[in-house]
């Protein structure tokens, strides 16, 4: 596939060397967005977004973002892309040209799940007026994952502009074939919690009760333990009431992760970017729930083992990622300021999944 965009959304890569790679390459294409009347986003390393914003002459369209505050958790990455572009457009701009200096950890889990993150940007944000470039800096990367920001990139960025990327690999094909079994993972250890045989959905409201119980050791935030309840409950939900029961449920809740799966006995479903698009506008909306559930937590992976059709749910805890900054924030975006829009998102995510279940 060559096609450079979908509807609206622009999705390229840049593999740079250097400062002057970067410059000379995505200068010209945000200084043509800038007199298209599109506010420009950095979301760069401190030097990088100063060296920018210089060579664009500080236009006070320009938004500078800390990239920890964006890129650190890979389940908040589309939802905080989503909520800068609307606010963008509120404020009068035409489009959004956003640049992202990407922090990329080349171990096997993290990788993986970045990777899968780039190929669905492709579907959840096709809609949205945007621009994005994803900058890499290629002396800090395997040839293996240079190939991987390559097949998950309709465009690569040039100092000519964006051109077609005749490397890049249909999204659901880069699902399908990304490992979804890990070595060292959580489910090595004995479960926290653990049920069997579960067949009436009538029992949701206990089962619910029991998952908070559980997770309440764990020593997680609130927004967090709440967050990964709702999207537990939506999942067993779904499992009980489209599945085959009996239906069985285990959750581990270590210092450092949240995780659980959920199995049942029928066909499941084929679709690797379900939940990855915004619901339609139905009543109710269609995949509204797998939508919110990928919001709620870091990773959702479906598929078929020996007993059934399962479906994994992960959530990273603070202290096993890097402490987010904010020394190249907007004023407008402090680290209290993105708290309390985490805490909110977080109570919102949970009423509407609470909604879906009763």
């Amino acid at each position: 596939m060559t096609s450079i965009t979908g509807p609206a959304h622009l999705h390229a890569a840049l593999l740079c060397r250097s400062a002057e790679d970067l410059a000379s390459a995505v200068v010209p294409f945000f200084a043509d967005g800038l007199a298209a009347g599109e506010a420009v986003v950095l979301a760069c390393r401190e030097e990088s977004s100063t060296l920018l914003a210089e060579a664009l002459g500080h236009d006070d369209r320009i938004l500078v973002l800390p990239r920890e505050g964006i890129y650190t958790r890979t389940s908040q990455v589309i939802a905080t892309l989503r909520r800068v572009v609307r606010r963008q457009l509120v404020a009068g701009a035409s489009g959004v040209r956003l640049l992202g200096e990407i922090p990329v950890d080349q171990a096997g889990d993290e990788w993986h799940e970045w990777h899968r993150c780039e190929a669905i940007f492709n579907v959840a944000l096709g809609p949205l007026p945007l621009s994005s470039v994803c900058a890499y800096d290629r002396r800090e990367l395997s040839d293996a994952i240079c190939e991987g920001v390559e097949e998950t990139h309709p465009a690569l960025m040039t100092p000519a502009g964006p051109v077609p990327n005749h490397r890049y690999v249909d999204p659901a094909t880069v699902l399908r074939r990304t490992p979804t079994t890990r070595a060292g993972r959580t489910e090595d250890i004995p479960p926290t919690l653990q049920l069997a045989d579960l067949t009436d959905v009538g029992r949701l409201p206990e089962l619910r009760a029991r998952v908070r119980a559980a997770l309440d050791g764990s020593g997680d935030p609130g927004q967090l333990r709440s967050r990964f309840a709702a999207a537990v409950a939506e999942v067993l939900l779904n499992a009980l009431r489209h599945g085959r029961p009996p239906v069985a449920f285990r959750l581990w809740a270590t210092p450092t992760r949240l995780e659980c799966t959920v199995t049942d006995r029928g066909d499941g479903f084929d679709d690797p970017l379900a939940g990855c698009t915004p619901p339609g506008d139905g009543v109710p909306p269609a995949g509204a729930g797998l939508w919110l559930v990928r919001q709620a937590c870091d990773t959702l992976e479906a598929f078929w083992t020996v007993t059934g059709f399962a479906v994994r749910l992960a959530t990273s805890l603070p202290g096993s990622d890097p402490p987010p900054t904010s020394s190249s924030a907007a004023p407008a975006d402090t680290p209290a300021a993105r708290a309390d829009r985490a805490r909110a998102d977080a109570r919102e995510l949970a009423r509407r999944l609470r909604e879906r279940l009763y």
